[in-house]
């Protein structure tokens, strides 16, 4: 079989015989090209761990570097399965095998997970330069639709290694192949590079599957715990889930976290919620508040009301008044809790989200007691790409200032060592204790309010009354800043707009008068004589001045300029 017709496909002779190699790949091909070989010292540590006559699962062959490999090892009685979800390296990988006879490799274009079903594979552009085997599912380019399946489901009669290379997806590939690997009890070989993973693969190898894993580069080797290693395995470290004091953990898988999430017409708030409980650590001390606002005979959040631990407040949607006012309804369903967590209906968590943010609270409370968590989340489709996971969207300006609206904002900074100030919060991820947002609540005759109303208004209060907003060294959750909108009926966009005719520059005087920006005779006259009591419980703290707080925001001189009753004018 000849590919030589393509231009991108070259043949080149290597240390599993000749093989086709895409000429645009700068990792695999160079190496192969330059040296004659690919990941030589993984080759010789799995070498001697295979038998003739040996199954091997290949997950992540790309063009058939360790697959060859694998074959020759194994010989005429054994099995390669190897899978390559990309369709034009697929195609390579059948290729090398055809060319160099290796009758007993078995090629599937799959992706494995934990999951069966469709999945969107990436097609990147083969003719620009680029680690092609470095592709997540995740990636951000454009996809085909493909099939991903379980080793479960592929039940391998028996099974000597499996070797992963997911790019992030090695969890899940574990997590989908539980009973084969309980059943055959094979050496696992995979990826161990990304710190956002590595503590719960860790324990879910050590937990669930009873392995013990060793350090190999920056890759693991693991075989079952009732097994004593080969000697080549057991010349390497061993590596283990961090110890926690049974005590400890006790009391830190008791504390409970109350998620509130406002809903406005999106039905991913079904999927959010699963996902909240599908990737805590100890789902059972979640749980979840929803103000739905939504069409009455809307069966598309059924479901939320089959889950337990999930407590729907449900409003016609001709009713609704913005997320301000919804989010305040959520907090009256949070009962027993330790911990508040606000987020949008749009979200998605990384594995052991809450105890990532209970790790965070812990160090911010050593640098001030009276402190919250909050960021701009990084978006959905950003999860597990490295190139985003090292950043963090940290609340550290103001976009702009002017006599309509205030908008705080975030940068993308390095994930920080230790957790750094910031100058607002989020409502897109705000991690408190619960009793500090008992006596911190929304004020819900802020309805429609703009983005001061809730963003600012919120910040300015807790700094005020002493608290610091902390930017933390993790990520827990993500959220879709691009689909949200277009999942709202237009038939619901019209009845939201009429609703909110004039709300939005009402809601604007009141804040502006509680930030000390205007008089109280430029407060819309709709609040009347509930503008003392809002003062009193929804206003700024004594602990520090409003003063204090546009100097540390450095937006002093800004709000001179822009606002004439500004009651700070005057330095």
């Amino acid at each position: 079989m000849s590919l030589e017709s393509d231009s991108l496909v070259k043949l080149h002779e290597t240390v599993n015989g000749p093989m086709y190699l895409l000429e645009t790949d700068n990792v695999i091909r160079e190496s192969l090209r330059t040296t004659g070989d690919y990941a030589p010292d993984e080759k010789a540590l799995l070498g001697p761990l295979i038998a003739s006559g040996d199954t091997i699962l290949d997950v992540g062959a790309n063009v058939g570097n360790h697959t060859l490999f694998f074959s020759q090892c194994v010989g005429p009685e054994g099995r390669v399965l190897s899978f390559e979800p990309q369709r034009f390296l697929f195609k390579i990988l059948c290729a090398n095998a055809l060319l160099g006879r290796f009758h007993n490799v078995w090629p599937y274009r799959l992706a494995v997970g934990d999951e069966m079903g469709k999945v969107a594979i990436p097609v990147p552009n083969y003719e620009r330069p680029n680690n092609f085997g470095g592709y997540s599912l995740s990636f951000d380019t454009f996809k085909e639709e493909g099939d991903i399946t379980t080793i479960d489901a592929i039940a391998p009669d028996q099974c000597h290694l499996i070797k992963i290379d997911v790019e992030g997806m090695e969890l899940s590939v574990l997590k989908g192949a539980v009973e084969t690997i309980a059943r055959t009890r094979p050496f696992l070989y995979f990826e161990y590079n990304r710190p956002e993973f590595k503590e719960e693969i860790l324990r879910f190898s050590a937990d669930q599957l009873q392995y013990r894993l060793y350090r190999h580069g920056q890759n693991v080797v693991g075989h079952h715990a009732d097994e004593a290693p080969p000697q080549l395995v057991a010349n390497l470290t061993e590596i283990t889930p961090k110890a926690t004091p049974k005590s400890a953990k006790t009391a830190e898988s008791s504390r409970k976290i109350f998620v509130s999430i406002a809903c406005f017409c999106d039905p991913d708030v079904v999927d959010t919620v699963k996902d909240c409980f599908e990737k805590a650590g100890s789902p059972g001390r979640v749980d979840i508040g929803v103000c739905l606002q939504a069409k009455p005979n809307d069966a598309s959040y059924d479901a939320l009301n089959e889950i337990a631990r999930v407590t729907v407040d449900r409003i016609d949607v001709t009713e609704a008044r913005g997320p301000i006012y919804a989010r305040a309804r959520c907090e009256a369903l949070m009962t027993n809790a330790d911990y508040f967590l606000q987020i949008d209906c749009h979200s998605r968590f990384f594995p052991g989200w809450d105890e990532i943010l209970i790790q965070e609270f812990t160090k911010v409370s050593e640098l001030n007691d009276k402190a919250v968590v909050s960021h701009y989340p990084m978006n959905i489709k950003n999860m597990a790409s490295s190139d985003h996971l090292d950043r963090i969207g940290h609340v550290n300006r103001y976009r702009y200032i002017e006599a309509d609206a205030i908008k705080s904002h975030g940068s993308l900074i390095k994930l920080p060592e230790v957790p750094v100030t910031s100058l607002g919060i989020s409502a897109a991820m705000l991690f408190m204790r619960a009793e500090d947002r008992r006596r911190f609540p929304y004020d819900p005759e802020l309805d429609f309010g703009l983005h001061a109303a809730e963003q600012v208004l919120y910040a300015v209060r807790l700094w005020t009354h002493g608290f610091d907003i902390f930017c933390p060294t993790q990520h827990a959750l993500a959220t879709d800043y691009e689909g949200s909108r277009d999942r709202i009926p237009d038939e619901v966009k019209r009845i939201s707009n009429a609703n909110r005719a004039g709300w939005p520059e009402a809601t604007w005087s009141k804040v502006k008068y509680l930030l000390g920006l205007d008089d109280i005779e430029q407060v819309d006259p709709v609040y009347g004589d509930s503008l003392d009591d809002s003062m009193a419980r929804f206003g700024v703290g004594d602990e520090r001045s409003l003063r204090a707080y546009y100097d540390f925001a450095g937006i002093h001189d800004e709000l001179k300029r822009v606002f004439p009753n500004y009651r700070y004018a005057e330095d």
